[in-house]
């Protein structure tokens, strides 16, 4: 049986056995992205449990779009947002695009429509924040001025699983990703890749979801991501994003499968856009989930990046069994939550990478390093069980037969 993984620009036909196949996944296609301004037109006109954007905001507003960075398809959509804020008699020259961290490395600039000004978050720098208030546990919460000052605000960002808040969306956005430093490094300590619970909110999370009742920022736009466009666009009530936002998650990027396999082969990055060390971790993450103790992974990715704090931690650690104990006391550090991903499945499988990062590097980090794509074929033809998993960084798995025990060491 032919069967193919997809990664970034790239693509891997393998030929399995039939009764060697547990299970594979490509993930949905989405819209075009001629489509993507007109998708985000309509959720903005249609959205959960709230009145439509153009009756949220009057003439003489002045509105911050608080933007997740690494949205591939920010123009579309910010075009789609502010022609429906233009068209409710917002000028655009008060509105500000307010992104996270600066443009992603590969992606296009973003084309602001006319008058639309645009401003980069920075969490070290303080004259940039002002205080807001404290939450129920005490934490002082800061944020961007712009953001405290506004008439109002909409953050949008993408929905999908999250180690840290269980899930991501636009709320991510607005808090933590618009603090300061001390509050982007508490919560990468939250750390867990536990699984996802609608039920029972992480800590995280209800203290994200308070934050954005202190501001009173109440209509998000979450984009549920696709192969090569979003697969849908939820706007409305905060919380009404989220829980459609989970029941979007679920119907279009959960991969059940009956049980574990001996090897998994997965795929990370979309079409056209540079893959990150964070999502290749998360991608291997993910893998770890579907794959036997002791058994194989294969990362075919060309994920790029340099070896923060965290990572070089790894390097200097002989025996990967222990390297998840080896980070503690690195919370603090930018990479740690893929650090920490990493450690996890080295303690549970072998790792093989294909990457745009150095071979001595991989090797250093208890990787077995790739030259090219058509190596895993080796593999796949000596192991009795396989999985494959393209668009790894973006899918939500489940086990159903599941008898080992947690992915984490």
């Amino acid at each position: 049986m032919q069967v193919g993984v997809t990664f970034q620009d790239e693509r891997l036909e393998l030929d399995v056995p039939e009764d060697r196949l547990v299970g594979q996944w490509q993930g949905p296609a989405g819209v075009a992205p001629q489509d993507v301004e007109r998708l985000v037109i309509e959720a903005l006109e249609n959205p959960r449990q709230y009145p439509p954007l153009r009756q949220a905001v009057v003439p003489g507003d002045h509105v911050v779009i608080a933007l997740d960075a690494r949205e591939p398809h920010a123009s579309a959509v910010l075009r789609g947002v502010c022609e429906t804020l233009r068209n409710a008699g917002v000028d655009p020259a008060s509105m500000t695009v307010l992104s996270t961290l600066g443009p992603a490395p590969g992606i296009a600039p973003l084309e602001l429509p006319e008058q639309v000004s645009l401003v980069v978050h920075d969490p070290a720098d303080r004259e940039q924040l002002a205080y807001l208030a404290s939450t129920q546990s005490g934490r002082r919460v800061y944020l961007n001025k712009l953001v405290t000052d506004a008439d109002f605000v909409l953050p949008i960002g993408r929905l999908g699983p999250d180690d840290v808040l269980g899930y991501r969306g636009p709320w991510r956005t607005l808090y933590p990703c618009l603090s300061d430093l001390e509050t982007l490094q508490a919560f990468r300590g939250w750390a867990s890749e536990a699984e996802l619970n609608r039920e029972q909110p992480s800590k995280a999370l209800s203290e994200v979801t308070e934050a954005s009742w202190l501001l009173g920022s109440q209509f998000h736009l979450g984009l549920v991501p696709g192969v090569i466009g979003p697969a849908e666009v939820v706007a409305g009530l905060d919380s009404a994003v989220r829980e459609q936002g989970a029941e979007a998650i679920d119907r279009f990027w959960k991969f059940r499968v009956e049980s574990r396999a001996e090897l998994v082969v997965a795929g990370v990055g979309r079409p056209g856009v540079p893959s990150t060390l964070e999502e290749l971790a998360d991608g291997l993450s993910n893998a770890a989930r579907l794959v036997e103790r002791g058994g194989k992974i294969v990362i075919l990715s060309r994920a790029e990046g340099g070896l923060g704090p965290a990572f070089q931690r790894l390097i200097a650690v002989d025996n990967p069994r222990v390297a998840l104990k080896a980070l503690r006391g690195h919370e603090a550090d930018l990479d740690y939550s893929a650090a920490r991903s990493l450690a996890s499945a080295l303690a549970w499988a072998d790792v093989y990478l294909l990457s745009s990062l150095k071979s001595d590097d991989v090797e250093d980090l208890s990787m077995v390093p790739l030259e090219r794509a058509e190596e895993a074929r080796r593999l796949v033809s000596a192991s009795r069980s396989c999985l494959f998993l393209s668009q790894a960084e973006l899918t939500s798995v489940e086990v159903l037969d599941e008898s080992n025990d947690s992915t984490e060491a």
